[in-house]
Formats: structure tokens, C-alpha cells, sequence
């Protein structure tokens, strides 16, 4: 009967939830980085971006849940060569997505602190914990979500890609910084 119970209320939480509706178009995601011959910024496709996010009915900033689910090849730099170090480096064929992941949110004074975020690439998977700024637009229903994080690729196994024999390299720290647009419906 306990059983029973704490099924019935873990259902009954689940329902104070609802989904959010993503705005690609809205939304950007930016890699950056340096090398040896000049700053690079690669894109993220929006289009191809998964958003599952579920906030409480009536807070829409209590966030319950976040993943974001990027395809590794929809990074592109709009140089083929540079895009396709960039998915060998990332093992692409293999792990053909990169997720963050989140379960506890803090929020106040217009941000969001996200203090267990997971991200995994390339198979491996590290803490990265990350605070946004978010708005909310005059009808409370969209939430704007901006910010910017910053890592070393090498954290993640992954070798920071080479070019021209080796004679180019870029750095191992990478920053990015994105915009996600998002409707509580």
C-alpha cells in the first residue's frame, strides 16, 4: 500500500508540470574558440535542436526539467574543412548528439542557476553547472534564456582538431553562449 502511495504522488507531481513549445527560429547556440590563426565560431542549427523542459503550471520559472539534445553535425562553421575536424574530433559517427541535461534549478533576480547540469560529448560526461538570465515577455508565457559557458574540450577526451599538418591548432578552451526561446503553454 506504501508503494502504491508514493506512485499516486509521484504521478500527481508529475501533472503540476506542463511542456514547453521551443522557438528555433528565436534561438541561437554559438561555439567559440581560438587557434593559432584566428578566433572561429561555429552554429548550432536550431531547427535540429530538441528542447524538453517542463515547468511548473503556476510558476513558469520553477523549471522540473531540462534537456537539450544537439546533433553533433548541426555544428557548422560554414567551412567544410574546419566542420569536419570539428565532428571528427567530437567522434560524431559514434556519439552523433551532444545532451545537457538538468533536474534542480535555483531562480531569482532574473536568473537561473542550474547547479547539477550535466553535459555529455563524444561519450563522456562532466558537471556544468551554468546560470542564465531569463525573461519573461509581458504575457508571462515566453521565456527568453541567455547566457554563455565555458569549458576545455580535453575535459571531455575530445583533442582540439588540427589543420595543414598540424601547423594550426585551436585552443582547448571553448565558450558557449546561447539564447533559447521557450513558451509555457
Amino acid at each position: 500500500m506504501k508503494l502504491l502511495s508514493i506512485i499516486i504522488l509521484g504521478l500527481l507531481s508529475l501533472q503540476s508540470f506542463s511542456q514547453v513549445k521551443f522557438y528555433p527560429e528565436a534561438s541561437k547556440i554559438a561555439v567559440q574558440g581560438t587557434s593559432t590563426l584566428h578566433d572561429w565560431e561555429s552554429l548550432v542549427k536550431m531547427e535540429e535542436v530538441k528542447v524538453e523542459l517542463r515547468v511548473e503550471d503556476t510558476n513558469p520559472l520553477l523549471l522540473g526539467y531540462l534537456r537539450l539534445t544537439i546533433p553533433t553535425q548541426s555544428i557548422k562553421s560554414g567551412e567544410k574543412l574546419m566542420d569536419s575536424k570539428t565532428w571528427e574530433a567530437l567522434k560524431a559517427e559514434k556519439y552523433p548528439v551532444l545532451i545537457y541535461e538538468a533536474e534542480a534549478f535555483e531562480s531569482g533576480e532574473g536568473k537561473v542557476l542550474v547547479t547539477d547540469g550535466k553535459l555529455q560529448i563524444a561519450g563522456i560526461e562532466r558537471a556544468i553547472p551554468i546560470t542564465a538570465k531569463y525573461t519573461l515577455n509581458s504575457n508571462g508565457r515566453e521565456i527568453s534564456f541567455t547566457g554563455s559557458v565555458s569549458f576545455k574540450m580535453t575535459d571531455f577526451k575530445v583533442t582540439p582538431p588540427t589543420a595543414m599538418f598540424g601547423t594550426m591548432k585551436t585552443g582547448d578552451l571553448v565558450t558557449i553562449e546561447y539564447k533559447i526561446i521557450v513558451e509555457h503553454t
